[in-house]
């Protein structure tokens, strides 16, 4: 069996959306003929999902390397360490990692026998780490992984910071994206802003889109749990444009039409979100009580909550580049079972996802009445105890953790035949 080092920033026992991509690779690489080794950091992070190790298979070794944490020190030096990480240091608050620890990565691949490396962002200073290593290890294969966009990630065009490093940092992913064997995205439209920044790409670049892992679903119960309410539920991460607003805004609507009784409403928020964001939209629509925040629950746990809902609410935001990308959540709400109220752009990569598996309503953030139509409509069939749901599901199975593998996998060989 092939090794392959598995350079992984983020991985469990952090939790959050980030780390579930790698997780799956790890998880089936070894039904597909490739054993991995795996090179993180030390867990300092408080987002912690110890459930997530369960899908870590026997034997496989996983070498946490010195964290030089500037995001989660305790103490005085907390705010300027913290500052001096998400603001200052390029490109991303993990460059010490990759800076102390590049030598130790290096001598891991020769004690190792490793021939092949595999890098995933974010952290971008991952990619740092592959391109220190490629440059140096001439024999070596690299693949690059990009789970978001970089320089062209709407969320860093929202920042100014990011802005003043642009010039810096459009020429490390250069470096990256010429410095590779091969390239990955989990996106068409992400890979297309990639090729377009650089067409050396051609050729030799893919999308590998994220997916859900059946077992995640096994054991669970099928079965709402509202009881007299309209559940409505959100799992995942808000912050920047991504955001509650054009849910919120075609909500009050259709309560102020009339069209939806307040106290028929349970929305459920899933995820690692301040308290006062949700009780802020509660105050601000006047929904107190009908809003309950669960903050952040193992992975399996937050799966069962679309089961117990009437229909779940992705939500990505817009703007520039938006429609380039998929939230990781996706794909299992496609898997749940449950009618999306998808308020995504509807050019985007998402809104064909929910188009082609069938399993929801799409609505553009722009369309505040789009929105309210569609919430009225799921309200009026659970009112008739009939919501509309006909998911294909064998568009659904394509995007399955274990498939989506066993295409990395085959990269990973074409990369070992390939000559230099």
């Amino acid at each position: 069996m092939e090794k392959v080092l598995i350079i992984a920033n983020e991985f469990p026992p952090m939790g959050g959306a980030g780390v579930q991509r790698t997780t799956k690779f790890v998880k089936y690489l070894r039904d597909f003929g490739f054993e991995p080794v795996v090179v993180t950091k030390e867990h300092v992070s408080d987002l912690t999902d110890k459930s997530l190790l369960d899908d870590i298979p026997d034997g496989i070794k996983v070498l946490r390397l010195k964290p030089y944490d500037t995001v989660n020190r305790q103490g005085i030096l907390n705010l300027p360490m913290k500052f001096l990480g998400t603001r200052i240091m390029s490109p991303d608050s993990e460059y010490l990692w990759y800076l102390f620890n590049k030598d130790r990565a290096m001598d891991i691949v020769k004690n190792e026998g490793i021939k092949l490396i595999y890098t995933t962002s974010f952290p971008y200073s991952s990619h740092l780490m592959g391109l220190y290593l490629r440059k140096n290890l001439k024999n070596l294969k690299w693949v690059a992984d990009f789970r978001d966009e970089w320089t062209n990630n709407p969320y860093h065009r929202d920042s100014i910071y990011k802005r003043i490093k642009f010039k810096g940092e459009k020429k490390m992913e250069l470096k990256v994206t010429e410095g590779c064997d091969y390239f990955i995205t989990n996106t068409p439209l992400m890979l297309e802003n990639f090729v377009a920044d650089n067409d050396s790409l051609v050729g030799r670049s893919t999308f590998i889109p994220n997916g859900y892992d059946e077992e995640d679903f096994q054991d669970l119960n099928n079965q709402r749990d509202g009881g007299e309410k309209f559940v409505i539920t959100y799992t995942g991460s808000l912050y920047g444009r991504r955001n509650l607003d054009e849910f919120m805004d075609g909500l009050k609507i259709s309560i102020e039409k009339g069209e939806i009784e307040k106290k028929d409403l349970e929305i459920r928020i899933v995820g690692n979100i301040y308290d006062k964001v949700i009780d802020s939209y509660a105050i601000k629509y006047n929904l107190e009580g009908q809003i309950k925040s669960y903050g952040y629950i193992p992975h399996k746990e937050s799966i069962q909550m679309l089961f117990n809902s009437d229909i779940i609410l992705l939500v990505i935001g817009k703007g520039k580049g938006s429609k380039n990308f998929y939230t990781g959540k996706i794909f299992e709400y496609i898997r749940s079972d449950r009618p999306i109220l998808a308020i995504v752009p509807s050019d985007g990569v998402a809104a064909q996802v929910i188009r082609e598996t069938k399993t929801g309503i799409v609505v553009d953030p722009e369309d505040r009445e789009g929105v309210s139509k569609t919430i009225t409509s799921y309200y009026s069939q659970w009112k008739n105890k009939n919501i509309e749901h006909n998911p294909d599901w064998d568009n659904i199975g394509n995007y399955s953790r274990k498939s989506q593998t066993g295409r990395l996998a085959e990269i990973f060989m074409e990369q070992l035949h390939t000559e230099k």
